[in-house]
């Protein structure tokens, strides 16, 4: 029994009481830690964009997962490496056709992204954030720690 992940429409989301990275040409990204349902499922966090200006703004996505890159520090100040699974899922050849999405003026959108089916996630603490090719650089997020 295999595990897998669909890459799910946009999801509006509400921007409130978020936390924001910096915001570049208007974008800024964040992330916060999913709830989980049960004490046997795998961390995931949720990762979102807003467009913080007055103008709509146009990105080109593979979808969100390969959109948002997101980076897990772990335990010795350590990056995290990929799972065998998180490796096959981001391989290139799986990445989706580009697709322009239109983010208007205050809109957000969010995904959501296993971390623990992802990366080699153990025991202890965890530092996650994530970042994204925008138009105009790189805009990354706010930092989350997380307990695994």
């Amino acid at each position: 029994m295999g595990l897998s992940v669909r890459d799910d429409p946009k999801k509006a989301v509400d921007v409130a009481g978020r936390e924001w990275g910096e915001p570049v040409e208007g974008l800024a990204l964040s992330v916060i830690l999913k709830t989980k349902e049960d004490d046997a499922e795998l961390v995931a966090v949720s990762a979102a964009i807003h467009n913080q200006s007055a103008e709509a703004r146009r990105l080109t996505t593979r979808g969100w997962l390969n959109f948002f890159q997101i980076s897990v520090v772990g335990p010795g100040e350590t990056a995290v490496a990929m799972t065998g699974y998180g490796q096959q899922l981001m391989k290139p050849e799986r990445q989706p056709q580009p697709t322009e999405i239109v983010l208007g003026a205050g809109e957000a959108l969010e995904a959501d992204i296993p971390v623990g089916s992802m990366y080699q996630v153990g025991k202890g603490k965890y530092r996650v954030r994530a970042s994204a090719e925008v138009p105009g650089g790189r805009a990354v997020s706010n930092e989350i720690g997380i307990d695994a």
